[in-house]
């Protein structure tokens, strides 16, 4: 069987097609399966997620490290000279501020090159509607559920839950970009 959107060989009970994500239509009862019923059948869409996990995580890491770094070096004379309210009240905001950098360096990678580091290291790229990288604004809002992780993990189940493919989260299904290998 090969994938009626892009062509490529697909393999057996495949119920997306591992290149571009569209949902394989064996039968009528096929026809609409959600991204959440394609994470129980399809090996394909669980090692995706997988490494989109991991690529988060390393993205996770190279940003907050970097920030916990600064921070460090802020807080650190302000508690030696007995700053304890200006250290309250910095570090009362920094898990704001932390996730609005998380926000805009995503934001910034994907409308520049259409990957963070950790997507590049799994060759993921996220992609408008028009096949190129994702415009500014797009890059935003795909990645404003970032802020949060409760946010992001809303933002992925409703996206799994109505998207026909799974390759989507509920921001990239209303946009339509999607990340994909490549």
């Amino acid at each position: 069987m090969f994938c009626a959107k892009c062509g490529k060989e697909l393999p057996d009970g495949a119920v997306f097609c591992p290149s571009c994500g569209s949902p394989v239509h064996a039968g009528v009862g096929d026809a609409h399966v959600s991204g959440i019923d394609a994470l129980t059948r399809d090996h394909d869409a669980q090692e995706y997620w997988v490494e989109r996990l991991i690529a988060l995580v390393v993205d996770y890491v190279i940003v907050y490290v970097v920030l916990g770094i600064v921070t460090a070096i802020v807080a650190i004379p302000a508690l030696l000279t007995g700053g304890t309210v200006f250290f309250g009240v910095v570090f009362g905001g920094v898990a704001l501020l932390w996730g609005i950098i998380f926000v805009l360096y995503n934001t910034v990678m994907e409308a520049s090159s259409g990957a963070s580091i950790g997507k590049r290291l799994f060759r993921l790229k996220s992609v408008s509607r028009r096949g190129s990288n994702p415009t500014f604004a797009e890059a935003f809002v795909r990645n404003l559920s970032k802020i949060y992780w409760l946010l992001l993990l809303l933002d992925v189940i409703v996206g799994l839950a109505v998207s026909h493919g799974y390759q989507q989260k509920y921001s990239d299904h209303y946009l339509g970009t999607k990340v994909v290998r490549g």
